[in-house]
């Protein structure tokens, strides 16, 4: 691998070190990182577009590092790689203010459409039918899933007939506010994932502040004075409150864990965690309408069966 990283990127280094399929090694005080490129190839003009946009406004973010060839991928063995340096900012974790962070920098960028991930109803109706296929497929090789899809299957039907009913009415006909966001974001992903170019998708902001309030909920970091501080710091409008509600309602949680228990043979007991804290999991649903409705005086459509059972 030494003699690919001269070839291609004319940098001379003494050694490397090795994890799963990415190298990394450091050259002059500078981390740089060789990763296996695992989007479609089409995303990868618009990645780095974003990526020196980024960079010219001095926002945090890891370089792209083009080849010999002025070229972002590199063929090494016919499997696709890309050259980071990474930005001298570190932290093990990600942030509500480093949320606010990238989405301040990037919100007055120029996006290319391939990037857009906001059509939510249409992502999420594919991802319902795609599992009710599947588990029809595999359900007797897991009974824990197949026992638990239904109710996890019936709360994404609920946030997308919610978003649909409420997010194209006339009261919510403002601007959704679009920035670099992340195909899913963690709060233990750290910096290193956080400012990764192959991680970006642009999308509102909602959703990276929607993922990390599910993924801090179900790892015990949730803190809702963090929340309180990031919404008065980053005021939504009402077709954020409504869109926030209906991502909050979306149980990714739940899917991510299906498939890798489905694709990468992870342990079906993985998913137990999900399912032990469903019930308060419910209740910060309903505790979070109050805090929008009461709090923040927006009138957000009551979810009934939300309302019945925890009030």
């Amino acid at each position: 691998m030494k003699n690919t990283i001269n070839y291609y990127y004319n940098i001379l280094i003494d050694d490397f070190i090795k994890s799963n399929d990415d190298y990394y090694f450091f050259l002059d005080g500078d981390e740089y990182h060789l990763l296996l490129f695992n989007r479609p190839f089409e995303d990868i003009n618009a990645l780095y577009k974003l990526n020196m946009q980024m960079k010219i406004n001095g926002c945090l973010v890891h370089e792209i590092i083009l080849n010999k060839d002025k070229q972002a991928i590199t063929m090494v063995n016919e499997v696709p790689y890309i050259l980071i340096k990474l930005c001298r900012y570190k932290n093990d974790k990600v942030f509500l203010n480093d949320i606010s962070y990238i989405q301040n920098m990037s919100s007055r960028l120029q996006y290319d459409k391939s990037l857009f991930r906001d059509d939510w109803i249409k992502l999420w109706s594919d991802k319902i039918d795609y599992y009710e296929y599947q588990i029809s497929q595999f359900g007797k090789k897991y009974p824990i899933l197949c026992d638990s899809l239904s109710y996890f299957i019936g709360l994404g039907e609920n946030a997308i007939s919610y978003l649909a009913n409420n997010i194209n009415s006339d009261k919510n006909n403002v601007n959704i506010n679009l920035v670099v966001s992340h195909k899913r974001i963690k709060q233990k992903m750290g910096s290193f994932e956080f400012y990764n170019p192959i991680n970006f998708v642009v999308d509102s902001r909602v959703r990276d502040v929607s993922e990390y309030i599910k993924n801090t909920f179900f790892n015990d970091n949730f803190n809702i004075y963090e929340l309180k501080s990031y919404l008065s710091l980053n005021p939504f409008n009402e077709k954020e409150y409504v869109q926030l509600f209906a991502r909050m309602l979306f149980p990714t949680y739940y899917f991510d864990i299906y498939d890798e228990i489905i694709n990468n043979n992870s342990s079906e007991d993985n998913i137990l965690t999900i399912l032990n804290k469903i019930d308060d999991y419910e209740i910060l649903l309903f505790n979070l309408y109050k805090f929008i409705v009461y709090e923040k005086k927006v009138q957000l459509e009551p979810i009934e069966w939300i309302l019945k059972y925890h009030s």
